[in-house]
């Protein structure tokens, strides 16, 4: 069916005529959407849903818009092959669709109701859910009546619907960074940022990348209030050394090692941008459906070594990468200039959103920064000096502080200690789901010489045999049981989706909570 659902398309084109790609159908059971920004005759959008291996493909003139009481005509038009999610490109004259298109956004797409895409189509109704870098929530597609090909594009009334548009705020594409009219007639700002390096100064040598040219941030408990400080987002991701030479393109870890095959997107994105020589400093992410960056999630990309794993989990699970410093720019070591200047010289080559995005910032109000960082559940803030330089080590130019969860949990047991370690290793913990009680995670941070002495005192009298959990006890050896009397309180920084948490740390006993009153204070992801 796929392969009969391409003939319009390539009977539309010649493809030693134009770069559009000519790929066959792919394997079905994706979910990605793109929307093409589109000068032809007439400049339109383009809403792409991959469905049945081939990308189901509508006109928006006017574009999609979240105001929710709007509706937006959609002119069904020929399935396009799925690498078509990946092109920008100038359409020469004389070809269909002649001119500039842009990817002007992407991400992936959930149906709203578990019958097939097809099914929902033939029907003449569509309700899909976008979790792209501009167009979030929820969606309609409704055929008109006694219309074939005139379809009407909705924005359902929920969180993402407003009446600020994405297509008059963000005109850029979120691969190039370009509009349509700087892919068609060359961007200005490239002119504008090397003009910049002059004036900076910035000397003329190449950086050769390496994962121990990284600056780091030093861990504080508060915001410095000084108006020489800038606050950015702590993502909750990878940290990436990017680098840029011409046609070849780098992804090296904190550790130095290159991991360029396992970001493939990424990488496309990078070679897309309009500066040839770049080194850049970033975290790669992965976004969880309040568009939060998910370490969780992330590791389903992280690790992958096989081209069949990775290009599904692209599909599955795509990644961005957000640049918050360079390095070098344009053949310019850029370590030297003040970081304000650093930042505003990478604003002008990358998008504010897109796969590979500018990591922007706020000047001052660290701590209101902090606070609304913490109640969105973020992983953090950094606070930098705004006249830093670029150094190679751990600085106190650069801090960090992290956003926590508290929550007390039942102890039911504890691991035997390791090392010079005394008392016990890490404790058990868990949590009441109707009337049993349920292991959660352990924690082995938090502690003390003396607050291990205390713990293992209260643990002896409270031995048994048997684990207390009913669900999730957790196998092999060293592992000692107690009676479910005790109550910790612990520090994380995030719920799991299996109901576990992330770097958990020990806080203290609390002797004014019962057992039994200890449930999951919120929603496990």
């Amino acid at each position: 069916m796929a392969s009969r659902d391409l003939q319009e398309y390539r009977r539309k084109r010649d493809p030693a005529l134009t770069p559009e790609p000519f790929g066959g159908p792919g394997q079905t059971g994706g979910s990605r959407f793109v929307v093409h920004k589109h000068s032809a005759r007439r400049l339109h959008y383009d809403l792409r849903l991959e469905i049945d291996g081939v990308l189901k493909s509508w006109a928006v003139p006017k574009g999609p818009s979240v105001r929710s009481h709007e509706k937006r005509l959609a002119v069904h038009v020929e399935d396009h092959p799925l690498e078509y999610a990946g092109f920008e490109g100038v359409i020469p004259e004389g070809n269909y669709g002649a001119g500039p298109s842009i990817v002007w956004d992407a991400g992936r797409f959930r149906l709203v109701k578990p019958e097939p895409a097809r099914e929902q189509l033939e029907r003449g109704k569509l309700e899909f859910e976008l979790f792209g870098f501009k167009l979030r929530g929820r969606w309609t597609l409704a055929r008109m009546s006694g219309k074939e090909r005139e379809w009407l594009l909705l924005k359902k009334a929920d969180g993402y619907a407003g009446e600020t548009e994405p297509i008059e705020r963000f005109p850029e594409s979120v691969l190039s960074g370009l509009t349509v009219e700087e892919l068609r007639d060359g961007p200005k700002r490239v002119e504008t940022l090397r003009k910049r390096l002059v004036e900076l100064r910035a000397p003329r040598a190449e950086i050769a990348p390496r994962g121990e040219l990284l600056m780091l941030a030093t861990l504080v408990d508060e915001v410095p209030s000084d108006p020489a400080w800038l606050f950015e987002i702590k993502y909750d991701g990878v940290r990436v050394l990017a680098s840029r030479a011409d046609d070849h393109v780098e992804l090296r870890g904190r550790s130095g090692q290159v991991v360029t095959s396992r970001y493939p997107e990424v990488t496309a994105a990078l070679r897309a941008l309009p500066l040839p020589r770049f080194l850049l400093d970033g975290e790669i992410v992965a976004l969880d459906d309040e568009g939060r960056s998910s370490f969780q999630r992330l590791q389903e990309r992280m690790g992958l070594t096989s081209p069949a794993d990775i290009e599904r989990a692209e599909a599955e699970v795509p990644v961005s990468v957000v640049f918050f410093d360079a390095l070098g720019l344009d053949g310019h070591d850029v370590r030297g200039v003040p970081l304000e200047a650093r930042k505003e010289c990478l604003k002008l080559l990358l998008p504010a959103r897109g796969v590979a995005s500018y990591g922007d910032h706020v000047g001052g109000h660290g701590a209101e920064f902090l606070a609304a960082a913490c109640e969105r559940r973020l992983e953090g803030v950094v606070a930098k000096r705004r006249a830093s330089p670029y150094v190679a080590k751990r600085s106190k130019d650069w801090l960090k502080i992290k956003c926590q969860l508290r929550q007390e949990f039942v102890i039911g047991g504890y691991t035997t200690p390791q090392g010079t370690r005394a008392h016990f290793g890490a404790l058990h913990l868990g949590l009441y789901e109707n009337g049993e009680l349920v292991y959660v995670s352990k924690v082995g941070t938090g502690f003390d010489d003396r607050t291990l002495e205390l713990v293992s005192e209260k643990l002896r009298p409270l031995a048994r045999a048997t684990s207390p959990f009913a669900r999730g006890t957790p196998g092999g050896r060293g592992h000692h049981w107690v009676e479910p009397r005790l109550v910790g309180e612990i520090r994380f920084s995030e719920w799991t989706r299996d109901g576990g948490i992330r770097h958990p740390a020990f806080l203290g006993l609390r002797d004014d909570k019962r057992p039994e009153d200890c449930v999951r204070a919120c929603a496990a992801r």
